[in-house]
């Protein structure tokens, strides 16, 4: 990775009136020479070898902002994701704490319900501060509390020294910049980058500038308090003084913005990204605002576990929802996908759809705000299709990257048909309807000319945008879509989930031509669906395996591999019933299914690996839309077997957050899942996969349109006894279910605060 300009560091030194040191003088205050400037090749964590080697990370996020820290809650170097961003840059590389010179020693953190905030406990190492006086390992306690509230974090330092004796220490706060763009984080590799400026560097705080290619300046602006004994260009220092069990309080605050250096706003830069103009389409203003205001349901039972990992779940929704001008939005991870995704968000508003119909309604009109109206090579805009992800930045900003908008994918277009169906259905929001009534008949019209560009009724993409990605379905790496020998498919390719979602979004546009009082146009809608199933039965299914191949590439030929995508077919309803047990049974086979999920890829497949980020994996989204699949036909077994799967997956991970994906070996007796080394945690699609298995295996059919919410032969898994479900939202009523599983199977209670008419359909 390209190195930014280096500031200007001999403009930074001053002196310290109460110390009357020169700042860059820390002799005796660190070892191997003291603090590492920023972009010298020593770097103190790697000298000392002090690189934080665990897995684990803290995130944190707030608003457009959010956080990577590891375990002891610094920013070392040697971690590749950790740091502070916002809007897609990182504004804060380095903030590791230091005691005498030596990194403190973590005891343990705990993340707040309440999103953005963490405390994290430390401690001394062993100190030798002198020939004859030296200090054990533990006799210091630090307690660090970061707390990020949209465009300022908060960093609090509490030091409790429990020596017999006073005790003169130094604390060290190293602090640098290098405003990468998270796609240089993740390995981009630019020709050139913009200008660090010198930083502006007091005892009471200091100033961190970066002027990009795009003319936007960006800056970190630190305060400390009380006023540090010495500062210098990469850190500063406390001289304190520790009575026992005397607590000293610091606390060090960062703002961060950016500042346009245009003159002319709303023009474009080039598509070679030379700095010529001004950002496209970007704002760089937004509320500083998230979902806090969502009220959270309550779903208990009589399983502790269980009921720790729905409530990790509904948090994380919560954390990684940003207030648009739209509402609420779900992006995708941490750290990086923490930006709206078309694919992503419409299925997580599918998944919490029951209990957060907001979040539905605010995904639904962002990407409606944001449809295609246009042809556009670089983007690969079209007229009607739902964005894939939406990125700001610098690269954004001067189109060294598609994604300002981008809408590469094949399947956010129907998933939005099917989302807004489903919301609808859940709320009978008729005023939201006829509002979008014109971007969901522009969605259609997309599948049919577009999205079928050769008029055989399948829905196929290809890449045209040179920056653009290669594969367009949600297992989006370079390598996903392959034949029998391991040859990559060469497009256009028509994956067979989404024929799945185009047949479900002809009947959402069916239902929805309803609800407007079009009833001529639903049944045109209704011949689309038909059509397009009895081709693809045709094309796709693939008797041997009793599933259904993968996909169809450039020359019609099938993708004559094993994968999760079959599975989810079932999910969409293609499926005739008298196929669908084979489906089933084919995705349960131990080659597919390895007791922690459904894997992507066969194991028998040429390019299995359970380490690859699509070819051998698994996904908890994947798993539960595939299980949502079994419960529709009927499997309410097997669909209650994978979630009892993701279950025993959140036993293995801090805080029961499920991974966004995790290694595909099979389990062993004993032993938990192997992780997967650079999943986003969390996840939203992930955090929302037991929503949606529970929702499918209780069998809810919701019709708010007559208050009514159907429970299709309701089943508890067999490891639950009971469960208790306050927060069902249908239409502007709610509801408190209860569910009880005894030999004669399981039963449901409503208590009297009950507003929606609840129908349970046995068997």
């Amino acid at each position: 990775m390209t190195t930014p300009n280096q500031p200007n560091t001999s403009a930074s030194t001053s002196v310290n009136a109460s110390a009357g040191i020169p700042n860059d003088d820390l002799s005796g205050v660190l070892p191997q020479g003291g603090f590492a400037a920023q972009g010298e090749q020593a770097d103190l964590y790697v000298l000392q070898g002090s690189a934080s080697t665990t897995v684990e990370k803290i995130a944190l996020k707030h608003g457009d902002a959010f956080m990577m820290t590891d375990a002891r809650g610094d920013l070392p170097r040697s971690e590749q994701e950790t740091g502070l961003f916002w809007h897609g840059s990182r504004y804060l590389r380095t903030c590791d704490l230091f005691l005498e010179g030596q990194p403190l020693i973590a005891l343990s953190h705990s993340i707040s319900d309440e999103e953005g905030s963490c405390q994290i406990d430390l401690t001394n190492p062993f100190l030798q501060c002198s020939q004859e006086e030296c200090v054990t390992q533990g006799t210091i306690h630090v307690r660090r509390e970061l707390a990020l509230h949209g465009r300022s974090l908060t960093e609090t330092l509490t030091v409790t020294s429990f020596h017999p004796a006073p005790l003169e220490v130094t604390l060290a706060l190293q602090v640098g910049a290098d405003y990468e763009d998270i796609f240089e984080v993740r390995g981009l590799v630019r020709g050139e980058r913009g200008m660090q400026v010198a930083p502006d560097i007091r005892t009471d705080g200091m100033t961190l500038r970066y002027l990009g290619r795009d003319q936007v300046e960006r800056i970190s602006r630190l305060t400390f308090e009380p006023v540090a004994t010495r500062t210098l260009p990469s850190g500063i220092l406390w001289k304190l003084t520790l009575t026992r069990d005397a607590p000293v309080t610091l606390r060090a605050l960062l703002r961060v913005s950016e500042f346009s250096h245009h003159s002319h706003q709303g023009s474009q830069t080039n598509p070679e990204g030379a700095n010529s103009g001004v950002i496209p389409r970007t704002a760089l203003v937004d509320p500083d605002t998230s979902g806090a205001s969502l009220l959270l349901p309550e779903v208990t039972s009589d399983n502790v576990f269980f009921n720790r990992l729905l409530s990790r779940g509904a948090h994380d929704l919560v954390m990684m929802c940003t207030l648009t001008p739209q509402g609420l939005y779900p992006y995708g991870g941490i750290p990086w996908y923490v930006c709206p995704f078309g694919r992503d968000a419409l299925i997580t508003s599918l998944e919490f759809l029951p209990w957060f119909p907001d979040v539905a309604r605010g995904t639904l009109a962002f990407l409606a705000a944001h449809q295609g109206v246009q042809v556009d090579a670089f983007t690969e805009e079209q007229p009607g299709r739902i964005l894939h992800e939406y990125r700001r930045g610098e690269l954004a900003n001067c189109r060294e990257i598609p994604f300002i908008p981008y809408y590469g994918t094949v399947d956010a277009t129907p998933l939005f048909l099917i989302t807004l169906e489903h919301y609808i259905r859940w709320t009978d929001d008729l005023v939201f309807l006829r509002q979008h009534w014109p971007n969901a008949r522009a969605a259609a019209q997309w599948l049919l000319t577009y999205g079928d560009h050769d008029g055989d009724t399948f829905i196929e993409y290809h890449k045209v945008s040179d920056k653009g990605l290669v594969s367009q379905g949600w297992k989006d790496s370079w390598d996903a879509v392959s034949h029998r020998d391991g040859r990559l498919a060469e497009g256009p390719i028509a994956l067979c989930e989404v024929q799945g979602y185009a047949y479900a979004a002809y009947h959402a546009m069916a239902y929805l031509a309803q609800r407007m009082g079009l009833a001529d146009e639903a049944h045109g809608w209704l011949d689309h669906a038909r059509a397009i199933q009895a081709n693809f039965l045709e094309r796709f299914w693939w008797e041997d395996e009793q599933a259904f191949y993968l996909a169809l590439d450039g020359a019609k030929q099938p993708c004559a591999v094993v994968s999760s995508n079959a599975g989810q077919c079932l999910w969409s309803g293609i499926v005739p019933d008298d196929l669908a047990d084979g489906v089933i049974e084919r995705m349960m086979q131990h080659d597919m299914y390895t007791e922690w999920g459904i894997r992507t890829l066969s194991s028998r497949e040429a390019r299995y690996n359970p380490m690859s980020y699509h070819n051998g994996s698994v996904w908890p989204h994947d798993t539960a839309l595939i299980g949502a699949g079994f419960a529709r036909y009927g499997r309410k077994d097997e669909a209650a077997r994978l979630l009892g799967n993701l279950y025993g997956v959140s036993l293995y991970y801090e805080g029961a957050r499920l991974p966004e994906l995790l290694c595909g070996f099979a389990r062993l007796p004993g032993y938990g899942p192997t992780r997967y080394p650079v999943a986003c945690s969390p996840q939203s699609w992930a955090a929302g996969a037991p929503f949606l298995l529970l929702g499918a295996v209780l069998g809810f059919e919701p019709d708010a349109a007559q208050g009514r919410l159907t429970l299709r032969n309701p089943r508890l898994p067999g490891w639950l006894d009971r469960l208790d479900m306050r927060g069902v939202r249908l239409h502007d009523r709610r509801g408190h279910l209860q569910f009880e599983e005894s030999k004669s199977g399981t039963s449901v209670h409503l208590t009297e605060d009950t507003e929606i008419d609840i129908h349970v359909v046995p068997r």
